[in-house]
């Protein structure tokens, strides 16, 4: 037989949960409209380089929340790409991220985009730009849009081994950047380091 104290104990500890959730809701809920009305706090407009990426995500374009999975070996290697459908700079860029990411991708990197924009808006600029829907995120939580400085786009960032910020490219590609970009990518080409692993004793 059930202690007589033990359902009232149970409803107090489910109220508390319930209350907990409303109130992290509430707090989320603030601070993506605050994301949407105001202009972008200093600290949104630059990578955070000084711990390891984690808890990154969006909302794919078919509207499930996902969560973006850090590498955690030397031959995994992450290329995020970070835009918004009404940024002139980012239409600039387009040619050569996508460009960038297409041979990111050959080489064995993961791809992911991350857009500013409203999902309906970010469709249209990826069909327009030969962008993969099902590589691209939208409405991203405070926490991704923190550290990946989204108030400032576009931004192509290689992320490493256990989520180091290896490299930051600020701003639209230009040639020399582009190359430069390129380069990093096949130094650190997936393939390249997993073939290297083979051949050690």
């Amino acid at each position: 037989m059930a202690h007589p104290a033990l359902p009232k104990s149970l409803n107090s500890v489910l109220l508390l949960f319930a209350t907990a959730l409303i109130v992290a809701n509430v707090v989320l809920v603030r601070q993506n409209h605050r994301l949407k009305t105001e202009a972008p706090l200093p600290s949104a407009l630059t990578v955070k380089r000084d711990q390891p990426l984690h808890d990154i995500g969006g909302v794919g374009l078919d509207g499930r929340f996902r969560a973006v999975a850090m590498p955690q070996s030397s031959t995994d290697h992450l290329l995020i790409l970070t835009f918004s459908p009404q940024c002139p700079e980012c239409a600039l860029s387009e040619s050569l991220d996508v460009t960038l990411s297409a041979r990111a991708k050959k080489l064995g990197w993961r791809i992911v985009w991350i857009s500013r924009g409203s999902p309906e808006d970010t469709r249209a600029f990826c069909n327009a730009s030969s962008i993969p829907l099902e590589e691209t995120l939208v409405e991203p939580p405070y926490r991704t849009y923190v550290r990946l400085g989204l108030g400032a786009v576009p931004q192509v960032i290689a992320v490493g081994e256990n989520g180091k910020v290896d490299e930051v490219w600020f701003g639209r590609l230009t040639s020399e950047s582009a190359n430069s970009a390129n380069q990093f990518v096949t130094n650190h080409s997936s393939i390249q380091a997993s073939n290297s692993t083979k051949t050690l004793p």
